[in-house]
């Protein structure tokens, strides 16, 4: 891999000698040519600067990152609520902002619950160890599947053969070995605020089509407490803003992880996701 800092004193080589070829085509006097070697100097020590800047603010960023992922990673239940907004691009290529709010309790490996509800939907899902369970109260449908993984596994799984995505639960493999790593190109620490009575700490990055912006509270404990991003493959640009509420994880106990089924539930089945046809069948 090239070395930026040594991309930004070619830099500069390349500009000097452009400098030198001018002064001479022009005839400008050696009492004016310092000053253009000086000015050529500045520019280029101000490039490998701002590069030597952009690398120690994405190395700042990670440890951020990283110190949030290990207290995560280091609960062993975890309990937030969330408030979310969601651009959904409708067919005539237009966002249209859905609101929602999730309550999400985790208890490793192999416990979950979500309440999810937003503006178009409601939807509960359970995770026991055993089995995982959708349910759609007011559409008056449930549906189960066997699930005797961790919960993790048993999310990529339903995600991949079901088309059944859950928002917000990426903060539980967070630190984790499994986790996916992450590639920052810019990061920028924006400052310090107050958010839900904690002190944090606002993060500017942008990784791949992803620009994100992260608010992690300051201290031993690092938490995510507002999340916003930007999916910049996408023409329309639709952005994903969640506040996150933490709570107190102590009260989580198994009876939270067993969906209850009432009789006027009706039992459906999942179909799997049909993959798409290759190109020329």
């Amino acid at each position: 891999m090239n070395n930026p800092s040594k991309r930004a004193r070619r830099s500069g080589q390349r500009l000097i000698t452009v400098a030198l070829g001018a002064a001479l085509i022009t005839g400008i006097g050696a009492a004016t040519t310092p000053s253009v070697f000086a000015a050529i100097g500045r520019h280029a020590s101000q490039a490998e600067n701002a590069v030597q800047s952009d690398q120690a603010s994405i190395k700042a960023a990670y440890e951020a990152l990283n110190a949030m992922g290990k207290t995560l990673a280091s609960q062993q239940k975890l309990a937030y609520d969330i408030k979310m907004v969601t651009d959904v691009i409708t067919g005539k290529g237009k966002k249209m902002a859905v609101n929602g709010t999730a309550s999400v309790r985790f208890e490793r490996p192999d416990h979950l619950f979500v309440d999810l509800k937003t503006d178009t939907m409601e939807r509960q899902f359970y995770h026991d160890g055993n089995q995982f369970t959708v349910i759609a109260k007011k559409d008056g449908y449930y549906g189960q599947l066997p699930a005797s993984a961790s919960t993790r596994e048993v999310l990529i799984k339903t995600a991949k053969d079901y088309g059944i995505e859950i928002p917000v639960v990426d903060l539980l493999e967070w630190g984790t070995p499994e986790a996916r790593k992450i590639d920052l190109k810019k990061a920028k620490r924006m400052g310090e605020t107050t958010l839900d009575g904690k002190a944090v700490e606002h993060w500017a990055l942008h990784s791949g089509g992803l620009d994100w912006e992260i608010w992690i509270t300051t201290g031993d404990k690092r938490l995510p407490m507002k999340l916003i991003t930007t999916n910049n493959h996408l023409p329309e640009k639709p952005q994903f803003t969640a506040e996150v509420h933490w709570r107190d994880a102590s009260s989580i106990n198994d009876t939270m992880f067993s969906p209850h089924l009432s009789s006027d539930l009706k039992p459906i089945t999942f179909n799997k996701i049909q993959p798409a046809p290759e190109a020329g069948q």
